[in-house]
């Protein structure tokens, strides 16, 4: 389970099984309270819009491009959005610090940026 620790930082995944106690975190969410802390090789990464480039928009806070830069600065992560096919927009204004999806699955088909 993806779990805010906190405004600018990266999330931090912790393990999650259903009888496991959860409290509200940061912004409200449900998070675990106990459990290992994992590093994911794969993310499903949440999205309003995206590009056939691989970049999406968010819902703002950063914190999906912060945590796939830190995450693969260390080694290889597959970013990937689901989205319905209308949500395609032409092109999604980028910034500096946005991290492409590497696979966007629509009900249409499978994207594969770049290909």
């Amino acid at each position: 389970m993806p779990v805010i620790e906190g405004p600018g930082q990266p999330l931090r995944f912790r393990e999650w099984t259903p009888d496991g106690e959860m409290a509200p975190g940061e912004f409200g969410a449900q998070v675990p309270v106990a459990g290992d802390w994992l590093v994911p090789s794969v993310l499903i990464v949440p999205l309003l819009a995206f590009d056939w480039r691989g970049y999406r928009l968010g819902y703002g806070g950063g914190f999906y491009d912060r945590t796939l830069e830190a995450l693969r600065a260390t080694g290889p992560v597959i970013a990937v959005g689901f989205a319905f096919a209308a949500q395609e927009v032409e092109e999604v204004p980028v910034e500096p610090t946005d991290q492409k999806l590497d696979l966007i699955v629509t009900d249409c088909g499978v994207i594969r940026p770049g290909t």
